[in-house]
């Protein structure tokens, strides 16, 4: 391209490399040339990048009051003046009353419903609004698929007003029935966001996704092919083998929400079960959920596993680098294997990024293992009873742990170079902004 191509995020999360959501962005998008960004997002965080100068945020608290007050909701702001500003923006998060603190720690499925009710119908499609996007006049515009009826009406609404083509990427079954709960609101939600989807998927020009299995299945429903991509890292031209610790460092990162903490508590107990004698082998967890008393006792005991909270990315990109076992794992609860499937967790690309051997967790359709085990890239574990046995197996032959790090560094460098992602994702934005 001879001049700067525009790209319109419609990205839900602010971009905040701390933020899961930010952080895929930032994956994407960070030092892509030739490209200037501007982001619509719903949240009431404050951005956090080195990219992109100018948003428009629609908070969470105004979309909720907005509901019943029927006032305007969201602001534009630019980064270079965000100081300037400041007062008013974290104002709006200070403020932040106390009907949102309410519907933010909602969870039953009922009151989701009620959460997307007033999101989906506030008073957002602004003369404001509109004036950002046509300010901003996007050669095209990247709008992640998600299973949000605001989200995805958003994206219609910027279509239309627009006409602009729509790059999309999903990374989440959000479509399909295969799922399993009792409550009769969960799959009001689900048909509604099917609805929604519906609706939307025309919208879509181009339409990536994170999983071989989602592409399969949801291609014929989309009524277009879809794309594999999946997150990229930056990978050394070679690789370079580590010492083994001993005791041997096992390390996850992460949520320990939808029940990934009963897979954590196996591998605990079998390294307890390892170490009556002498410590051989030490997990070491780094979260930031919150664990009963009963489970954070089972995931701190001071000599096998220790749990130290949360840390930041850099951080924990030093940890990393002075452990042996990067671990991914999700539940075996059938609720959350079916929720999960199709889930390819950053997590992931963390443990590809770590320089650890990889050891997988999860059940066989999980779409990451499956990718793991196909690429050889990881220790994969698919059942309960086959997480002992594992561990002891790592254990009782340290000499392994080399091996699986340097797989794990062949399928990253097949497969995860971030320079062959972010040219995926621009040859995209050159062939719809034509």
């Amino acid at each position: 391209m001879d001049r700067m191509l525009k790209v319109l995020l419609l990205v839900m999360e602010p971009w905040r490399k701390e933020d899961s959501g930010g952080n895929t962005i930032d994956n994407f998008f960070n030092g892509m040339k030739g490209v200037e960004f501007a982001q619509v997002y719903c949240g009431n965080a404050m951005p956090e990048n080195d990219v992109c100068k100018k948003y428009f945020q629609i908070p969470e608290n105004e979309m909720y009051h907005s509901f019943f007050n029927r006032k305007k909701v969201g602001q534009a702001f630019e980064i270079d003046t965000i100081r300037k500003d400041s007062e008013t923006l974290n104002n709006n998060k200070s403020k932040t009353s106390m009907l949102l603190k309410s519907i933010k720690r909602i969870r039953p499925e009922s009151l989701i419903t009620l959460k997307l009710l007033l999101c989906r119908y506030a008073n957002w499609k602004t003369p404001e609004l509109r004036q950002f996007i046509i300010d901003f006049n996007p050669d095209v515009i990247y709008a992640p698929c998600y299973a949000s009826p605001f989200q995805l009406a958003l994206t219609r609404f910027v279509k239309q007003l627009t006409g602009k083509r729509i790059i999309t990427w999903s990374a989440d079954d959000n479509y399909s029935l295969r799922h399993f709960n009792l409550s009769p609101f969960f799959w009001l939600n689900r048909f509604w966001n099917r609805h929604c989807l519906r609706k939307t998927y025309p919208c879509y020009d181009e339409f990536f996704s994170i999983s071989e299995d989602e592409i399969k299945e949801m291609s014929p429903i989309v009524g277009k092919q879809m794309k594999l991509l999946r997150k990229g890292v930056v990978v050394p031209e070679t690789f370079t083998p580590r010492e083994v610790h001993h005791p041997i460092k096992f390390i996850y990162a992460g949520g320990l929400y939808i029940n990934r903490h009963k897979s954590l508590i196996a591998i605990a107990d079998a390294l307890r079960d390892l170490n009556k004698d002498i410590v051989r082998a030490e997990l070491h967890i780094y979260t930031g959920t919150s664990l009963s008393d009963k489970v954070s006792h089972q995931l701190n005991d001071g000599r096998s596993v220790f749990n130290h909270g949360l840390v930041s990315s850099s951080e924990l990109s030093s940890i990393y680098q002075d452990c042996d076992v990067a671990i991914h794992c999700e539940s075996f609860d059938l609720k959350y294997r079916l929720g999960t499937r199709w889930s390819f967790s950053t997590k992931v690309i963390d443990c590809f990024q770590s320089g650890c051997a990889i050891l997988a967790i999860a059940w066989k359709e999980h779409t990451a293992l499956k990718y793991l085990q196909k690429e050889d890239a990881a220790f994969c574990v698919t059942s309960v009873n086959e997480i002992a046995p594992t561990v002891r197996r790592i254990v009782e032959n340290p000499e392994l742990i080399p091996q699986y790090a340097r797989k794990a560094y062949e399928c990253e460098y097949k497969n995860h170079r971030i320079e062959d992602v972010q040219k995926t994702l621009y040859d995209s934005f050159v062939r719809c902004s034509k």
